[in-house]
């Protein structure tokens, strides 16, 4: 069976997105954790394995990997990560903590974003290179 591009991404997103509520649960029950850990951590994981889906999905070259990337990297990867809530706690930082601890979460969620997505990267190119 043929899946549309546009219906890979709705239910890649929709997956995504109870997985993300799912895990911040589970990362709110533990003490030391915050919204703000709990979001740091999920979008970073997130920018990691969207990085190993990317490789993945370039390893193959046919419609299904379209499809596969359109499923995992935009649907999933979007809907378990969120520039929305990161937005959101930064405001709340700025308002209610100190700008500079605002900015050290903001500096640190990018660059570790862009970390994990690099290593994600890395990782994958070792883990799925063809033989």
């Amino acid at each position: 069976m043929k899946i549309s591009i546009p219906l890979a991404v709705g239910f890649g997103s929709a997956l995504g997105g109870l997985t993300r509520f799912f895990t911040d649960t589970f990362l709110l029950s533990f003490a030391w954790a915050n919204n703000y850990t709990s979001l740091f951590l999920m979008n970073i994981f997130g920018c990691f394995i969207i990085g190993l889906f990317l490789i993945q999905s370039q390893m193959r070259d046919n419609e299904e990997a379209k499809v596969y990337w359109h499923f995992w990297g935009v649907g999933f990867c979007g809907g378990f990560t969120t520039f929305a809530s990161f937005v959101f706690l930064l405001f709340e930082g700025l308002m209610n903590a100190s700008a500079l601890d605002a900015g050290i979460y903001a500096t640190f969620s990018v660059l570790g974003g862009l970390f994990a997505l690099v290593a994600g990267l890395i990782i994958g190119q070792k883990l799925f290179a063809k033989s």
